[in-house]
């Protein structure tokens, strides 16, 4: 396998491995965001990897993050090897992932090894089932992302919408009960924030939250998602409540930011936000407006690094790797390497409804193989919800965001900066 040099593995960490971390592994610092945005690195940190795309190929290729012994890889065959053998040999809970997730959601899913992975995605898939079809659970998803949507003012900033979008995970996944109770989804933040590195959590807090939730989890309402609980196979090491945690963020958090950026992407692309007003009126937009959304998280992805740990020791391209070897994808670099998709720093939703992006494990914002994300279909079924209620009606208009249709997207975008005004389209 090829080795990097001292000096390109000190920019890698510089430019990649320690800005991940700064900018905060489960809730991002806007002032470490900001900071990064002013200097350039998301720009410095391509060019970086793309020289060692074209100097050492897919991968995977030795680097040195730290003292960390580190293999990154970057073609399509290769993160396929990886993410298709999950979660043993490549477990998705390295350090410092597994230690902060540990301070808010210890038993979760996503960082799960063996039988422990086993019985709670099972768990998982079985209560997320019930969100799919036309059954009255999915039907009340639907209902719930709708009201929500069309409720909104025609005037939104970031914590607007982010606070409506937790609302709607709070009805989906806890019940109606749970609508206004905006200090469970506060203390998930501050419990998120915390837990960054090198934070040391907030263990009272995670105490009060966790039996907050518990209640709620006792008087489940019957088309809630937890409403589901009594039906999924469980056993004493499930830990359902616990499963629920990360549910709540990646509905309420990762999926308000993706959503945002994508009404940014449409407010500034007149084409194509025609194309999805034209769709919403002949009642078939469902495919486009996922498009929509999935070029959003292509382009900016909410995961810029995904980061698997080797159980034991793996033979790879005829070497033995070592237990312990962490493994990179950087998803900021393939999701852009216009070398591989000469559009992508172009905003094309029929990539995905007409083109091979579907399938191509080159773009990872949901993961690929057993531990892809269990949640996709539904965080793309509630985000179609939300885009048709309030672009059936209204035209959008972004602020806060340069964003040109002629022009190469920028490889980051401060979600927090932008704002969105509506206008009624009739």
């Amino acid at each position: 396998m090829p080795h990097t040099t001292t000096l390109e593995s000190l920019r890698f960490t510089t430019l990649v491995a320690l800005p991940n971390v700064a900018e905060g592994l489960f809730s991002r610092r806007p002032a470490v965001t900001a900071a990064l945005n002013r200097v350039g690195v998301a720009s410095r940190a391509h060019r970086l990897l793309t020289t060692l795309r074209l100097r050492y190929g897919d991968g995977p290729i030795r680097v040195k993050v730290g003292s960390k012994p580190t293999l990154l890889v970057f073609g399509p065959d290769q993160i396929r090897f990886v993410l298709s053998h999950a979660p043993a040999p490549f477990a998705s809970n390295p350090e410092p992932k597994l230690s902060g997730m540990n301070k808010f959601q210890p038993h979760a899913l996503t960082i799960s090894r063996g039988d422990h992975w086993s019985d709670r995605r099972r768990f998982t898939e079985a209560v997320l089932a019930h969100a799919a079809g036309s059954g009255a659970v999915a039907h009340r998803c639907d209902t719930v992302a709708d009201q929500e949507a069309r409720a909104m003012p025609d005037s939104l900033d970031w914590p607007g919408f982010h606070s409506a979008l937790q609302r709607i995970a709070r009805r989906i996944i806890l019940g109606d009960n749970a609508a206004d109770d905006r200090q469970i989804s506060a203390q998930l933040v501050t419990l998120m924030a915390r837990a960054n590195p090198p934070g040391r959590g907030d263990p009272e807090l995670f105490d009060t939250f966790l039996s907050a939730l518990s209640r709620y989890v006792q008087a489940a309402d019957a088309h809630s998602l937890v409403g589901q609980f009594a039906a999924a196979p469980a056993s004493d090491i499930t830990y359902p409540t616990h499963q629920v945690i990360h549910w709540m963020f990646a509905m309420g958090d990762t999926l308000a930011i993706n959503l945002w950026r994508c009404l940014a992407l449409l407010a500034t692309h007149p084409e194509i936000l025609l194309n999805a007003q034209n769709a919403i009126d002949a009642h078939g937009a469902h495919d486009y407006l996922a498009g929509c959304l999935s070029e959003a998280m292509r382009l900016w992805p909410s995961t810029p690094v995904l980061a698997r740990t080797l159980t034991g020791p793996t033979e790879w391209d005829g070497e033995m790797v070592p237990a312990g070897t962490q493994v990179m994808i950087v998803n900021t670099f393939n999701h852009r390497d216009t070398s591989r998709f000469p559009g992508a720093d172009q905003f094309n939703p029929t990539a995905w409804t007409q083109g091979p992006a579907q399938t191509s494990w080159s773009f990872n914002f949901f993961s690929h193989g057993p531990q892809a994300c269990p949640g996709a279909d539904l965080a793309l079924r509630i985000g179609v919800v939300v885009l048709t209620a309030l672009l059936g009606e209204r035209n959008p208009a972004a602020t806060g965001a340069r964003l040109d249709p002629h022009r190469p997207l920028p490889l980051a975008l401060d979600h927090s900066r932008v704002g969105i005004r509506f206008r009624r389209r009739h």
